[in-house]
Protein backbone atom coordinates (compact mmCIF):
# COMPACT_ATOMS: atom_id res chain seq x y z
CA UNK A 1 0.00 0.00 0.00
CA UNK A 2 1.07 3.64 -0.97
CA UNK A 3 2.60 5.53 2.08
CA UNK A 4 0.21 8.56 2.53
CA UNK A 5 -1.23 10.11 5.03
CA UNK A 6 -5.18 10.07 5.42
CA UNK A 7 -6.59 13.47 5.97
CA UNK A 8 -10.04 14.96 6.89
CA UNK A 9 -11.09 16.26 3.52
CA UNK A 10 -11.74 20.09 5.10
CA UNK A 11 -9.71 22.99 5.04
CA UNK A 12 -9.83 24.45 9.04
CA UNK A 13 -12.24 27.04 7.64
CA UNK A 14 -14.55 24.76 5.74
CA UNK A 15 -14.24 22.18 8.85
CA UNK A 16 -15.50 25.08 11.54
CA UNK A 17 -18.56 25.73 9.06
CA UNK A 18 -19.18 22.45 9.14
CA UNK A 19 -19.10 22.20 12.75
CA UNK A 20 -21.27 25.14 12.84
CA UNK A 21 -23.75 24.20 10.41
CA UNK A 22 -24.25 20.46 11.96
CA UNK A 23 -24.55 21.91 15.73
CA UNK A 24 -27.52 24.38 14.00
CA UNK A 25 -29.85 21.49 14.16
CA UNK A 26 -33.39 21.78 14.42
CA UNK A 27 -35.40 24.14 16.89
CA UNK A 28 -31.48 25.99 17.85
CA UNK A 29 -32.09 29.61 16.74
CA UNK A 30 -28.75 30.89 16.90
CA UNK A 31 -24.99 30.14 17.49
CA UNK A 32 -22.96 32.59 19.40
CA UNK A 33 -19.67 32.51 19.45
CA UNK A 34 -20.31 31.81 23.68
CA UNK A 35 -22.85 29.56 23.28
CA UNK A 36 -20.69 27.40 20.70
CA UNK A 37 -17.95 27.18 23.16
CA UNK A 38 -20.20 26.36 25.78
CA UNK A 39 -21.06 22.65 24.04
CA UNK A 40 -18.93 20.17 22.22
CA UNK A 41 -18.30 19.87 18.56
CA UNK A 42 -19.41 17.11 16.36
CA UNK A 43 -16.75 16.76 13.70
CA UNK A 44 -15.81 13.47 11.28
CA UNK A 45 -12.63 11.80 10.56
CA UNK A 46 -12.90 10.46 7.10
CA UNK A 47 -11.64 6.93 6.65
CA UNK A 48 -10.73 5.64 2.91
CA UNK A 49 -13.78 4.45 0.94
CA UNK A 50 -14.06 0.52 0.49
CA UNK A 51 -12.86 0.35 4.79
CA UNK A 52 -15.06 -1.47 7.34
CA UNK A 53 -15.52 -1.13 10.33
CA UNK A 54 -12.97 0.96 12.15
CA UNK A 55 -12.60 0.46 15.58
CA UNK A 56 -10.86 2.99 18.35
CA UNK A 57 -9.40 3.68 21.45
CA UNK A 58 -8.24 7.28 22.48
CA UNK A 59 -5.41 6.61 25.01
CA UNK A 60 -4.64 8.19 28.38
CA UNK A 61 -1.84 10.08 26.68
CA UNK A 62 -4.18 11.48 24.13
CA UNK A 63 -2.70 9.14 21.04
CA UNK A 64 -5.67 7.95 19.15
CA UNK A 65 -5.22 4.18 17.85
CA UNK A 66 -7.74 2.85 14.99
CA UNK A 67 -7.79 -0.33 12.75
CA UNK A 68 -10.25 -1.21 10.13
CA UNK A 69 -10.66 -3.48 7.06
CA UNK A 70 -10.13 -3.28 3.63
CA UNK A 71 -9.56 -5.60 0.89
CA UNK A 72 -9.90 -8.77 3.61
CA UNK A 73 -7.13 -7.52 5.56
CA UNK A 74 -6.78 -5.33 8.54
CA UNK A 75 -4.79 -1.87 9.08
CA UNK A 76 -3.75 0.54 12.04
CA UNK A 77 -3.54 4.05 12.03
CA UNK A 78 -2.42 6.71 14.80
CA UNK A 79 -2.94 10.43 15.31
CA UNK A 80 -2.03 12.89 17.58
CA UNK A 81 -4.61 14.87 16.91
CA UNK A 82 -7.69 13.59 17.53
CA UNK A 83 -7.58 11.98 13.74
CA UNK A 84 -7.23 15.20 11.53
CA UNK A 85 -4.00 13.28 10.53
CA UNK A 86 -3.24 9.76 10.17
CA UNK A 87 -0.47 7.97 9.95
CA UNK A 88 0.38 5.64 6.96
CA UNK A 89 -1.82 2.66 7.39
CA UNK A 90 0.39 -0.40 8.71
CA UNK A 91 -0.98 -3.82 7.63
CA UNK A 92 -1.90 -6.12 10.78
CA UNK A 93 -2.27 -9.49 9.24
CA UNK A 94 0.94 -10.61 7.68
CA UNK A 95 -1.03 -13.68 6.70
CA UNK A 96 -4.32 -14.74 5.89
CA UNK A 97 -7.51 -12.54 5.51
CA UNK A 98 -9.95 -10.98 8.28
CA UNK A 99 -13.58 -11.01 8.03
CA UNK A 100 -15.79 -7.93 8.11
CA UNK A 101 -18.90 -9.11 6.38
CA UNK A 102 -22.46 -7.98 8.01
CA UNK A 103 -21.09 -5.31 9.55
CA UNK A 104 -19.94 -5.72 13.30
CA UNK A 105 -17.21 -7.98 12.23
CA UNK A 106 -13.62 -6.75 11.91
CA UNK A 107 -11.04 -6.38 13.97
CA UNK A 108 -11.24 -5.04 17.20
CA UNK A 109 -8.54 -2.87 19.19
CA UNK A 110 -7.30 -2.75 22.60
CA UNK A 111 -4.63 -0.60 23.75
CA UNK A 112 -3.23 -0.43 27.81
CA UNK A 113 -1.09 2.01 29.34
CA UNK A 114 1.82 0.06 28.36
CA UNK A 115 1.36 1.17 24.95
CA UNK A 116 1.31 -2.14 23.29
CA UNK A 117 -1.56 -2.86 20.79
CA UNK A 118 -3.26 -6.10 20.81
CA UNK A 119 -5.97 -6.52 17.74
CA UNK A 120 -8.13 -9.52 17.24
CA UNK A 121 -10.28 -10.75 14.03
CA UNK A 122 -11.89 -13.82 12.82
CA UNK A 123 -10.74 -15.49 9.54
CA UNK A 124 -12.75 -14.89 6.43
CA UNK A 125 -15.33 -17.15 6.09
CA UNK A 126 -16.47 -19.46 3.15
CA UNK A 127 -18.51 -22.15 2.88
CA UNK A 128 -16.91 -25.83 4.13
CA UNK A 129 -13.57 -23.39 5.10
CA UNK A 130 -12.59 -23.42 8.95
CA UNK A 131 -12.05 -20.25 10.28
CA UNK A 132 -10.16 -19.08 13.22
CA UNK A 133 -10.11 -16.46 15.73
CA UNK A 134 -6.45 -14.28 15.50
CA UNK A 135 -4.82 -11.91 17.48
CA UNK A 136 -1.44 -9.91 16.50
CA UNK A 137 0.09 -7.23 18.67
CA UNK A 138 2.54 -4.57 18.18
CA UNK A 139 5.38 -3.30 20.68
CA UNK A 140 6.45 -0.76 18.94
CA UNK A 141 3.60 1.90 18.73
CA UNK A 142 2.21 0.01 15.82
CA UNK A 143 5.04 0.22 13.27
CA UNK A 144 4.91 -3.67 13.26
CA UNK A 145 3.12 -5.68 14.11
CA UNK A 146 4.30 -9.60 15.07
CA UNK A 147 3.28 -12.57 13.60
CA UNK A 148 -0.88 -14.06 14.18
CA UNK A 149 -1.46 -16.39 16.29
CA UNK A 150 -4.54 -18.70 16.80
CA UNK A 151 -5.83 -18.27 20.00
CA UNK A 152 -8.87 -20.37 19.93
CA UNK A 153 -8.78 -23.88 19.23
CA UNK A 154 -12.37 -24.26 17.90
CA UNK A 155 -12.82 -22.88 14.34
CA UNK A 156 -16.20 -21.05 14.05
CA UNK A 157 -15.99 -18.55 16.68
CA UNK A 158 -17.84 -15.28 16.34
CA UNK A 159 -18.31 -12.43 18.21
CA UNK A 160 -14.67 -11.90 19.06
CA UNK A 161 -13.27 -9.13 20.95
CA UNK A 162 -10.69 -8.47 23.69
CA UNK A 163 -9.62 -6.23 26.74
CA UNK A 164 -5.83 -5.64 28.15
CA UNK A 165 -5.12 -3.94 31.09
CA UNK A 166 -1.43 -3.04 30.85
CA UNK A 167 -0.08 -5.50 33.33
CA UNK A 168 0.00 -8.42 31.36
CA UNK A 169 -3.72 -9.51 31.40
CA UNK A 170 -5.31 -9.84 27.98
CA UNK A 171 -8.62 -11.52 27.60
CA UNK A 172 -10.47 -12.63 24.28
CA UNK A 173 -13.59 -13.69 24.43
CA UNK A 174 -16.08 -15.20 21.84
CA UNK A 175 -18.67 -17.52 21.66
CA UNK A 176 -19.43 -20.47 19.23
CA UNK A 177 -21.39 -23.90 19.15
CA UNK A 178 -19.12 -25.79 21.58
CA UNK A 179 -20.88 -27.97 22.91
CA UNK A 180 -23.30 -28.04 20.66
CA UNK A 181 -27.51 -27.51 22.05
CA UNK A 182 -30.57 -27.61 20.56
CA UNK A 183 -32.95 -26.31 22.80
CA UNK A 184 -32.05 -22.71 21.68
CA UNK A 185 -31.67 -21.80 18.04
CA UNK A 186 -28.99 -19.37 17.07
CA UNK A 187 -27.11 -19.46 20.47
CA UNK A 188 -23.95 -20.36 21.33
CA UNK A 189 -21.78 -21.02 24.25
CA UNK A 190 -19.56 -18.20 25.35
CA UNK A 191 -16.14 -18.70 26.01
CA UNK A 192 -12.78 -16.72 26.93
CA UNK A 193 -8.89 -17.59 26.54
CA UNK A 194 -6.38 -16.14 29.18
CA UNK A 195 -3.01 -14.47 28.35
CA UNK A 196 -1.11 -13.58 31.67
CA UNK A 197 2.06 -12.31 29.96
CA UNK A 198 0.67 -9.67 27.55
CA UNK A 199 -0.19 -11.90 24.42
CA UNK A 200 2.88 -13.73 24.39
CA UNK A 201 0.78 -17.08 24.58
CA UNK A 202 -2.60 -18.06 25.48
CA UNK A 203 -4.39 -20.79 28.00
CA UNK A 204 -6.76 -22.77 26.27
CA UNK A 205 -9.68 -22.09 26.02
CA UNK A 206 -12.59 -21.88 28.87
CA UNK A 207 -16.18 -21.89 29.15
CA UNK A 208 -17.23 -19.01 30.44
CA UNK A 209 -18.73 -18.99 33.90
CA UNK A 210 -21.85 -16.69 34.87
CA UNK A 211 -23.28 -17.33 38.34
CA UNK A 212 -26.62 -16.02 37.29
CA UNK A 213 -27.34 -16.63 34.00
CA UNK A 214 -26.82 -19.54 31.05
CA UNK A 215 -24.08 -18.44 29.34
CA UNK A 216 -25.80 -18.91 26.16
CA UNK A 217 -25.02 -15.88 23.74
CA UNK A 218 -27.01 -14.82 20.29
CA UNK A 219 -25.30 -16.36 17.74
CA UNK A 220 -23.92 -13.63 15.47
CA UNK A 221 -24.28 -10.60 17.30
CA UNK A 222 -20.49 -9.45 18.07
CA UNK A 223 -19.71 -8.16 21.75
CA UNK A 224 -17.37 -5.78 23.39
CA UNK A 225 -14.92 -6.16 26.39
CA UNK A 226 -13.04 -3.52 28.57
CA UNK A 227 -11.15 -3.65 31.35
CA UNK A 228 -12.00 -0.64 34.11
CA UNK A 229 -10.27 1.38 36.10
CA UNK A 230 -11.29 -0.75 39.36
CA UNK A 231 -9.36 -3.61 38.09
CA UNK A 232 -12.47 -5.53 36.70
CA UNK A 233 -13.00 -6.96 33.41
CA UNK A 234 -16.31 -6.09 31.54
CA UNK A 235 -18.08 -7.84 28.54
CA UNK A 236 -21.22 -6.14 27.15
CA UNK A 237 -23.55 -9.17 24.82
CA UNK A 238 -26.81 -10.19 23.52
CA UNK A 239 -27.97 -13.08 25.78
CA UNK A 240 -30.33 -15.73 23.99
CA UNK A 241 -31.61 -17.42 27.08
CA UNK A 242 -35.28 -18.51 26.68
CA UNK A 243 -34.90 -16.81 23.56
CA UNK A 244 -34.72 -13.28 24.83
CA UNK A 245 -32.70 -11.45 22.92
CA UNK A 246 -31.96 -9.09 25.52
CA UNK A 247 -28.64 -7.35 26.60
CA UNK A 248 -26.27 -8.14 29.43
CA UNK A 249 -22.91 -6.78 31.01
CA UNK A 250 -20.50 -9.58 32.77
CA UNK A 251 -18.32 -8.12 35.92
CA UNK A 252 -15.46 -10.33 36.98
CA UNK A 253 -12.51 -10.15 38.40
CA UNK A 254 -9.64 -10.02 35.99
CA UNK A 255 -7.64 -13.49 37.33
CA UNK A 256 -10.69 -15.79 37.89
CA UNK A 257 -13.25 -17.02 35.04
CA UNK A 258 -16.12 -15.78 37.68
CA UNK A 259 -18.94 -13.46 36.27
CA UNK A 260 -22.13 -12.06 37.04
CA UNK A 261 -24.57 -10.78 34.78
CA UNK A 262 -26.19 -7.00 34.65
CA UNK A 263 -28.79 -6.67 32.66
CA UNK A 264 -28.83 -3.85 30.64
CA UNK A 265 -32.51 -3.43 28.88
CA UNK A 266 -35.70 -4.90 29.82
CA UNK A 267 -37.33 -5.58 26.63
CA UNK A 268 -38.14 -9.11 26.26
CA UNK A 269 -37.87 -9.35 22.96
CA UNK A 270 -38.31 -12.94 22.14
CA UNK A 271 -37.74 -13.88 18.53
CA UNK A 272 -35.90 -17.30 17.56
CA UNK A 273 -33.25 -16.02 15.39
CA UNK A 274 -30.24 -13.60 15.54
CA UNK A 275 -30.94 -9.92 14.93
CA UNK A 276 -26.70 -9.89 14.24
CA UNK A 277 -26.60 -6.37 16.13
CA UNK A 278 -24.51 -6.58 19.27
CA UNK A 279 -23.49 -3.64 21.38
CA UNK A 280 -20.89 -1.11 22.20
CA UNK A 281 -19.88 -0.26 25.76
CA UNK A 282 -17.81 2.58 26.55
CA UNK A 283 -16.26 4.45 29.74
CA UNK A 284 -18.03 7.85 30.69
CA UNK A 285 -15.01 10.15 32.63
CA UNK A 286 -16.43 9.85 36.07
CA UNK A 287 -16.23 5.87 35.60
CA UNK A 288 -19.74 4.85 34.55
CA UNK A 289 -20.04 2.76 31.71
CA UNK A 290 -22.76 3.35 28.62
CA UNK A 291 -24.15 0.65 26.94
CA UNK A 292 -25.41 1.01 23.50
CA UNK A 293 -27.57 -1.61 21.80
CA UNK A 294 -30.72 -2.24 19.11
CA UNK A 295 -33.60 -3.71 20.49
CA UNK A 296 -37.13 -4.70 18.10
CA UNK A 297 -35.11 -2.83 15.30
CA UNK A 298 -34.80 0.32 17.17
CA UNK A 299 -31.64 1.82 19.04
CA UNK A 300 -31.17 2.99 22.56
CA UNK A 301 -28.45 3.52 25.29
CA UNK A 302 -28.54 3.04 28.48
CA UNK A 303 -25.77 4.05 31.78
CA UNK A 304 -24.67 2.29 34.73
CA UNK A 305 -24.34 3.43 38.33
CA UNK A 306 -20.88 4.04 39.92
CA UNK A 307 -20.46 0.74 41.22
CA UNK A 308 -21.59 -0.56 37.48
CA UNK A 309 -24.23 -3.18 39.76
CA UNK A 310 -27.05 -2.03 37.48
CA UNK A 311 -27.93 0.05 33.93
CA UNK A 312 -30.51 2.52 34.12
CA UNK A 313 -32.48 4.73 31.37
CA UNK A 314 -33.36 3.45 28.31
CA UNK A 315 -33.39 6.32 25.64
CA UNK A 316 -34.07 6.31 22.23
CA UNK A 317 -33.18 8.09 19.12
CA UNK A 318 -35.22 11.80 18.92
CA UNK A 319 -37.45 10.36 16.33
CA UNK A 320 -37.39 6.91 16.33
CA UNK A 321 -37.24 4.97 12.41
CA UNK A 322 -37.78 1.14 11.31
CA UNK A 323 -33.97 -0.81 10.62
CA UNK A 324 -32.17 1.74 13.21
CA UNK A 325 -29.26 -0.90 13.42
CA UNK A 326 -25.16 -0.38 15.05
CA UNK A 327 -25.38 1.88 17.74
CA UNK A 328 -22.83 3.63 19.74
CA UNK A 329 -22.92 5.88 23.18
CA UNK A 330 -19.63 7.99 24.22
CA UNK A 331 -19.72 10.60 26.56
CA UNK A 332 -17.07 13.50 27.37
CA UNK A 333 -16.07 15.56 30.07
CA UNK A 334 -18.79 18.16 29.79
CA UNK A 335 -21.53 15.33 30.92
CA UNK A 336 -23.02 15.11 27.12
CA UNK A 337 -23.48 12.18 25.41
CA UNK A 338 -23.05 11.74 21.69
CA UNK A 339 -25.29 9.16 20.12
CA UNK A 340 -24.84 7.35 16.45
CA UNK A 341 -26.29 4.82 14.59
CA UNK A 342 -27.28 3.86 11.55
CA UNK A 343 -30.40 3.70 9.02
CA UNK A 344 -30.67 0.64 6.84
CA UNK A 345 -30.95 -2.77 6.36
CA UNK A 346 -28.77 -4.92 7.59
CA UNK A 347 -27.22 -5.75 4.42
CA UNK A 348 -23.43 -6.31 3.06
CA UNK A 349 -24.96 -4.37 -0.85
CA UNK A 350 -27.15 -2.14 0.29
CA UNK A 351 -26.99 1.90 1.38
CA UNK A 352 -27.86 3.43 4.79
CA UNK A 353 -27.26 6.79 6.57
CA UNK A 354 -25.20 7.48 9.55
CA UNK A 355 -27.32 9.61 12.06
CA UNK A 356 -26.10 11.47 15.43
CA UNK A 357 -27.37 13.15 18.16
CA UNK A 358 -26.60 14.42 21.47
CA UNK A 359 -27.85 14.56 24.79
CA UNK A 360 -26.92 14.99 28.64
CA UNK A 361 -26.32 11.82 30.35
CA UNK A 362 -28.99 12.16 32.62
CA UNK A 363 -30.59 11.01 28.90
CA UNK A 364 -32.21 14.45 28.34
CA UNK A 365 -32.05 15.33 24.22
CA UNK A 366 -30.49 18.46 24.02
CA UNK A 367 -31.96 19.16 20.49
CA UNK A 368 -28.90 18.79 18.31
CA UNK A 369 -28.67 15.74 15.91
CA UNK A 370 -27.53 15.82 11.76
CA UNK A 371 -26.97 13.25 9.56
CA UNK A 372 -23.41 12.89 8.11
CA UNK A 373 -24.72 11.78 4.76
CA UNK A 374 -24.48 7.72 3.30
CA UNK A 375 -22.48 4.72 3.27
CA UNK A 376 -22.59 0.93 2.50
CA UNK A 377 -24.79 -1.14 4.80
CA UNK A 378 -22.07 -3.28 5.41
CA UNK A 379 -20.25 -1.26 7.94
CA UNK A 380 -20.62 0.58 11.10
CA UNK A 381 -19.44 3.97 12.78
CA UNK A 382 -17.95 4.51 15.89
CA UNK A 383 -16.71 7.49 17.31
CA UNK A 384 -14.71 8.89 20.54
CA UNK A 385 -14.80 12.20 22.64
CA UNK A 386 -11.23 13.97 22.06
CA UNK A 387 -8.61 15.46 24.02
CA UNK A 388 -10.65 18.59 23.41
CA UNK A 389 -13.99 17.34 24.61
CA UNK A 390 -15.31 17.56 21.27
CA UNK A 391 -17.15 14.57 19.76
CA UNK A 392 -15.47 13.04 16.43
CA UNK A 393 -17.23 10.49 14.29
CA UNK A 394 -15.41 7.78 12.71
CA UNK A 395 -16.82 6.69 9.13
CA UNK A 396 -17.14 6.12 5.81
CA UNK A 397 -20.28 7.83 5.09
CA UNK A 398 -20.35 10.62 2.57
CA UNK A 399 -22.59 13.65 1.51
CA UNK A 400 -22.57 12.82 -2.19
CA UNK A 401 -24.00 9.12 -1.18
CA UNK A 402 -20.42 7.65 -2.75
CA UNK A 403 -18.90 5.78 0.25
Amino acid sequence: MPQHKVQIRMSKIVRWVFCISILAGPGIPSLAADAVAARAAVRVVSIPAGSFVPDVVLDASGVLHMVYAQNRNAYYVRSRDNGVTLTSPVQVNSEGTVEFKMGERGPKLAVAGDGVIHVVWADCWSPGVKSFVRYARSTDGGKTFEPPKRVFSMNGVDGDTLAADGSGNVLVFGHTAHPPQQLIPQATWLHLARSTDNGVTFAPEEHVKIANLSGLACSMCMMRARFGADGNVYLAFRSAQDNIRDFYVLKGAKAENSFRAIRVNLDNWEIKTCPMCGPELTFAPDGRQLCAFMSRHRVYWAVSDQGVTGFALHVATPAPENDEIYPTAVANRRGEVLFLWQVGPMSTTGRATVHWACYTIDGTFTGRQGTLGTTTSGTKPTAFAGTDDNFYVVTTARKDGKP
